[in-house]
């Protein structure tokens, strides 16, 4: 899974990680990006684009975890990936335990995972929106 990351010019503190989905159906198996930054950082918002769905049932979780194995779900919350193609964020779809404003600490991770069904066939990628 290749990582981009972008930082903003000058004294601007707002960066964003761009990240291409996988398809495992483990824990982090869809998105696992370790912080880039050494110091904790609050993530502001999270974007799942949804370019091809899974190819059968499916579900997302996306969260904050101590390693890049755990599945979590306090970011976005069961997002169904086989419904439709499209975007889908932690402000608009977060569900239950989602959520925007998350601290991310200094080794801490991101993770998407599979909740349900099976990622395969799945393509897009997460934007992940943090400031310093």
């Amino acid at each position: 899974m290749g990582q981009q990351l972008f930082r903003g010019g000058g004294g601007n503190r707002n960066k964003s990680i761009v990240v291409a989905l996988g398809v495992a159906d483990t824990g982090g198996g869809v998105v696992s990006i370790a912080n880039p930054e050494g110091v904790e950082i609050l993530i502001t918002e999270v974007i799942l684009t949804v370019g091809t769905v899974a190819t059968g049932a499916c579900t997302l979780d996306i969260g904050v975890a101590t390693d890049g194995t755990t599945l979590s779900d306090t970011i976005i919350d069961g997002v169904d990936v086989n419904g439709a193609t499209g975007k889908f964020d932690n402000i608009n779809d977060k569900s239950t335990n989602g959520g925007r404003d998350r601290a991310l600490a200094s080794t801490e991770y991101i993770t998407a995972s599979t909740a349900s069904g099976a990622a395969a066939g799945l393509a897009g990628q997460l934007v992940v929106n943090y400031v310093m």
